[in-house]
């Protein structure tokens, strides 16, 4: 087909690939492909600095791939030949900084607010955060966790609230990062907040915050090495599996491998109540576990992965949906009153296990939506050393409505306070034992009113 480029330009584009017992049709005096791919491997990029046309042109490979095979541009407002236009711009400005580019392509691929789209590079300076954990409180930015039990003498507190860092207030910084962040609100939230306060290793900053109407400045200093993100509290949470005072078996999704999980099962099948912690990535465990939640065979979400021939995703031949997980009952089952918690940290796989939930009303589902991105990663190479990471499979809803940008949405809504934060509460774990006290109120009541008649 010939295709206008623009111009009085056009490009001569094959649509079928001719072939005779599993081998390509291609003129005797042709090289061959392992001959092209000798070749090939002798070219050599600049890794430690970028030229014009090397910007240009990994701008122009990378907006092709979306622009040919990105799933979600139905479910996005965004005008992609305007970014086109954009990015050729700041890349043209960026001279010869690897750092400058590679700003320029993660704002390219936020525009298309896929939570698994980034971009690296292997020469990108390191940078080291905060020995603390920022959170969003209402409209306040807070201290939800701190490194203190490495280093008591360590300012701030958990629970105050951010004024400014390095002089600047928070909540500027934070729309900072998210310029450079792909994903929905919810997801690019929560990223921004992991990286804010991030600096040069070993460097100082300013960091000032209020309790009730007093304000102090802390000068912090960054690590020379990442604070691993399990070395400040998760949430404070329970043991990985656990009896809280209630009596409810406690299981985090997120910490729990399999072995483990089948260890427990019949403690789990015994139990008058459950809590699942999805408030995060699972581990594979939590696909396994699903099995003993439900006496039906589950099936996942529509897991659909794009048949494309033309250009511009022109008359697309349909989706090739054979890799729908189906998973049949297994025992034990787990039979008593179940909660779910989970949040915008639940991203791709973790949504597939809280779609399964929701479809199958495996439990009430509690805290926040999910992050809403889901499907398999494509991840490819620019010329100079990029790697881009984006979402080539469309997943739909078993009700086939759209999944992107929304994600799951709990049936209750839970939040932190910043009261309970200072205190060490748990809040969505608390709402969720609130959720099942009551389930299990509301079944005696009715076991009682059925016993009277």
């Amino acid at each position: 087909m010939n295709k206008p480029l623009g111009r009085g330009l056009s490009v001569q584009l094959p649509l079928a690939l001719n072939s005779r017992n599993g081998q390509t049709l291609r003129p005797a005096d042709a090289p061959s492909p392992s001959a092209l791919r000798d070749s090939l491997s002798h070219v050599e990029t600049p890794i430690l600095k970028t030229t014009s046309s090397l910007r240009l042109a990994g701008v122009t490979i990378a907006w092709n791939v979306f622009q040919h095979f990105y799933p979600y541009f139905g479910a996005v407002d965004v005008d992609w030949d305007a970014v086109l236009t954009r990015t050729f711009r700041r890349a043209l400005a960026d001279d010869t900084s690897t750092t400058e580019f590679l700003q320029t392509l993660r704002r390219m691929v936020a525009q298309l607010e896929d939570g698994h789209g980034r971009v690296h590079h292997s020469q990108e300076s390191s940078s080291s955060g905060l020995p603390v954990r920022f959170g969003r409180i209402g409209d306040e930015i807070v201290v939800v966790d701190t490194a203190g039990h490495l280093d008591r003498t360590l300012c701030p507190d958990v629970g105050d609230v951010v004024v400014s860092i390095g002089g600047r207030p928070p909540e500027q910084q934070l729309q900072e990062r998210k310029r450079y962040i792909s994903g929905s609100p919810q997801w690019t939230e929560g990223r921004a907040l992991q990286k804010l306060g991030r600096g040069d290793p070993e460097s100082s900053v300013s960091l000032t915050v209020r309790r009730g109407g007093t304000e102090k400045t802390c000068e912090i200093t960054r690590s020379d090495r990442r604070i691993r993100w399990r070395q400040l509290r998760l949430d404070n949470r329970p043991n990985t599996v656990d009896t809280l005072r209630t009596g409810v078996r406690y299981v985090d999704l997120t910490r729990a491998e399999w072995p483990t999980l089948r260890q427990h099962l019949g403690e789990l099948a015994d139990a008058d109540g459950v809590v699942f912690d999805v408030r995060g990535y699972p581990t594979g465990g939590a696909r396994k576990l699903l099995p003993h939640l439900s006496s039906d065979t589950l099936r996942s979400a529509r897991f659909q992965v794009p048949q494309f021939i033309y250009p511009d995703q022109a008359n697309i031949v349909g989706y090739d949906a054979s890799g729908r997980w189906t998973l049949p009952p297994e025992e034990p089952q787990i039979t008593g009153d179940v909660a779910f918690l989970t949040g915008p940290g639940a991203i791709s796989y973790a949504e597939s296990i809280m779609g399964i939930v929701r479809h199958y009303d495996l439990g009430t589902i509690v805290g926040q939506p999910t992050a809403g991105t889901n499907g398999n990663v494509n991840p490819f190479e620019l010329p100079g050393g990029y790697k881009v990471w984006w979402t080539g499979m469309r997943v739909r809803k078993h009700d086939g409505s759209q999944h992107h940008l929304v994600g799951i949405r709990p049936d209750i809504e839970a939040e932190r306070t910043i009261e309970g934060v200072r205190n060490g509460r748990d809040e969505v774990l608390e709402k969720a034992l609130e959720v099942l006290r009551s389930s299990k109120q509301d079944s005696s009541s009715e076991r009682g009113a059925t016993a009277s008649n």
